[in-house]
């Protein structure tokens, strides 16, 4: 995310929280008008009530509570730490994440995630959910950690965010309908949390801001799935900012959870917060701390790539880059391109994002930089060849995914399954080949629900053809050899309206499931 605040004050211009937190009205004053004589008397009023927002619970004050522990006491090492944010690639925002949650895309996305190499996923929620159907909320929470943990996954949620667009009060209402995202602007509908209402309010909200953070801490006191707690993202240095990161760590802290908390800290205004340090970096690779500091996000491809996280990371600190999913949140565009300056155009290069919601990475060169050589040519994964037209005849770009299970939308930009690539949104083709492992030998029986037309092949011979426009489910039968490898190629073309092609299989000791690949081994 943008390293920028957006509840910037007077203070911050002047930087007097640089200053050790125990400095007296005085000593800030001087401060203040040492970097400027003529700074405005309410500038000043602001700095003293800044001061006491700080001493409420900030710097070294939280130790002086004997039931907390002394900031940045905790200790452990991070560098097993291989993360990303994650947010569903059909979702705008962090609160249409879980004001419509989907177990089966979560479960379908943290599946890719977790044959990718990623093994902890940052995770955004909101106050506003939390006050829209918080029974409900905390049940999908449940229900994501229990699927991240199948998967080999740990979590970190996130309670407070200072970043991008305010929250509607709209959103409270059940038939609140999400905007789409705007083409060409980075982060378009990302959601400050719990918003500025919310702040200026804080007297009238405090007791439900805390029952939301102790609600969730409480139900996961000490559950082994949660990697941490992490208060504020990008934490600003406003008074409003600091009385709430101040009262969260207190909060997480009263329910006696055996799990450890930050707020990101270095630029931030987190470290006093925090049980451990936790910084980003998005201007290149410097790093000069220890394993017991935690990087929760980097990753920009103006001056970042996975590969160059994981070369200059690997073995010194643990990393979470921003982010898994290339999808409706635009994290595509770059921060440059806002809403007084849109792209025009989709990217060659998406800014932030792993895979696209096929399942397929940006560059297969990522994948490959997580998994290792070793793992990545052992990794369970179909190749899979773009082209852009309606038969296969025009290459756009060669990959690899580890199923076959998607629905696209018809937005710009999302409607295809590579934009970058230049493909377009209608009249492409897909094939994908790979290898699969029938256990006994038996009838298998293959099926295709999609649209247009589809056609699977098993060792060269064509077992399900699919030739309706419309979405429709086929399935196909063929007898197989059990314990010896088969070659399997599927054949989509796609002509207009939504994309969607799900591939399944059954045989004589299991049910239908998905049909994966056993190992990768084209070259790439």
């Amino acid at each position: 995310m943008s390293t920028r605040f957006l509840d910037k004050k007077p203070d911050e211009k002047y930087g007097f929280m640089a200053q050790p937190f125990s400095a007296g009205a005085e000593s800030l004053r001087q401060l203040l008008t040492r970097h400027s004589p003529s700074v405005p008397a309410s500038w000043l009023a602001l700095a003293v009530v800044v001061l006491a927002a700080s001493i409420h619970g900030a710097g070294a004050q939280p130790a002086a509570n004997a039931n907390l522990p002394a900031p940045l006491s905790y200790k452990a090492d991070w560098r097993w730490v291989k993360g990303a944010v994650f947010v569903p690639t059909k979702y705008v925002n962090e609160a249409q994440q879980w004001d419509e949650y989907d177990p089966a895309l979560n479960d379908r996305e943290l599946h890719y995630a977790s044959i990718y190499g990623i093994n902890c996923v940052r995770v955004y929620l909101h106050y506003y959910i939390y006050l829209k159907k918080k029974d409900a909320l905390l049940r999908e929470i449940e229900d994501f950690l229990g699927r991240a943990d199948k998967y080999g996954i740990k979590t970190e949620l996130v309670f407070f965010d200072d970043c991008w667009n305010q929250p509607e009060q709209a959103m409270l209402s059940p038939d609140y309908k999400y905007p789409p995202p705007i083409f060409g602007v980075h982060n378009s509908r990302w959601l400050v949390s719990p918003g500025e209402e919310v702040r200026q309010h804080y007297a009238e909200h405090r007791d439900r801001l805390k029952a939301y953070v102790q609600d969730i801490v409480r139900a996961h006191r000490d559950d082994k799935r949660i990697a941490f707690w992490e208060t504020y993202n990008e934490p600003g240095k406003s008074p409003e900012t600091l009385r709430l990161m101040a009262d969260a760590y207190a909060w997480i802290h009263e329910t006696g959870t055996t799990i450890p908390l930050t707020a990101t800290g270095r630029e931030f205004a987190g470290d006093p917060y925090s049980d451990f340090i936790s910084w980003h970096e998005y201007g290149g690779y410097n790093y000069t701390g220890t394993a017991e500091a935690l990087n929760t996000e980097c990753m920009n491809r103006k001056e970042q790539t996975i590969p160059g996280v994981v070369e200059h990371f690997k073995g010194r600190t643990g990393f979470i880059f921003w982010e898994f999913g290339i999808g409706r949140d635009n994290c595509r565009f770059t921060w440059d391109e806002n809403r007084d300056h849109p792209r025009r155009d989709e990217t060659p290069k998406p800014f932030h994002g792993m895979v696209y919601p096929d399942g397929h990475p940006w560059s297969v060169d990522d994948v490959r930089a997580l998994l290792g050589p070793e793992r990545f040519a052992n990794a369970p994964l179909f190749a899979v060849d773009y082209f852009k037209d309606a038969n296969f005849s025009t290459p756009a770009k060669t990959s690899v995914t580890p199923m076959i299970d998607f629905d696209l939308g018809t937005e710009r930009g999302t409607g295809s399954p590579d934009a970058s690539a230049s493909v377009p949104e209608q009249n492409f083709s897909v094939r994908w080949t790979g290898t699969i492992l029938p256990p006994t030998r038996g009838v298998y029986k293959f099926y295709a629900e999609g649209d247009n037309r589809v056609k699977l092949y098993v060792n060269s011979r064509l077992v399900l053809h699919k030739n309706n426009p419309a979405r429709a489910a086929v399935s196909g039968k063929m007898t197989l050899p059990g314990g010896k490898p088969a070659a399997v190629r599927i054949e989509y073309v796609h002509a207009g309206g939504e994309p969607s092609l799900h591939v399944s299989w059954s045989g004589p000791d299991f049910e239908k499931t998905l049909l994966t690949p056993i190992t990768f081994s084209p070259a790439l």
